[in-house]
């Protein structure tokens, strides 16, 4: 079964291994410092369980990318731009790397008692089911902290 963080044994492993994160810790890949992929992260996760959005059917590209992209690569792709407005670098100083770590953690808690809908949209994947979206926000967060070592 693929792992997904609205299930509450993969959340906490999530947590777990962001809990191993440290503050001057250089990236594998990319150009992030640690602290603003943390901002980048709280950023995502923040919207993917707050904003709201009105349905958007897929075009073919994004069904096309959907089933592959959540369920067949074992990782997203390294060094890949993301949503303009997530982009973090030069955002945040590291001096904030405390407070960014616990606010994942708080974000990624609520992930499993979450009982709302999902209605962000995808730029890659378009619209995705809740269960949908648990997976990618899984697979979005054991990128980035394997782009940290942990």
């Amino acid at each position: 079964m693929k792992k997904n963080l609205l299930d509450k044994p993969a959340a906490v492993e999530i947590i777990a291994r962001a809990e191993k994160l440290q503050v001057g810790k250089k990236a594998s890949w990319g150009k992030m410092t640690v602290t603003e992929m943390l901002l980048h992260c709280n950023l995502a996760n923040t919207q993917l369980l707050e904003e709201q959005m009105e349905y958007q059917p897929p075009t073919l590209k994004q069904r096309l990318l959907k089933i592959p992209g959540l369920y067949m690569l074992p990782t997203f792709p390294k060094n890949r731009k993301g949503a303009e407005r997530n982009d973090t670098k030069g955002h945040i100083e590291s001096s904030r790397f405390d407070e960014q770590l616990k606010q994942l953690i708080s974000i990624l808690q609520r992930f499993p008692d979450h009982t709302g809908p999902i209605t962000l949209v995808h730029p890659a994947f378009g619209t995705l089911t809740k269960r949908q979206w648990g997976r990618a926000a899984w697979m979005h967060m054991d990128h980035h902290l394997r782009q940290f070592g942990v």
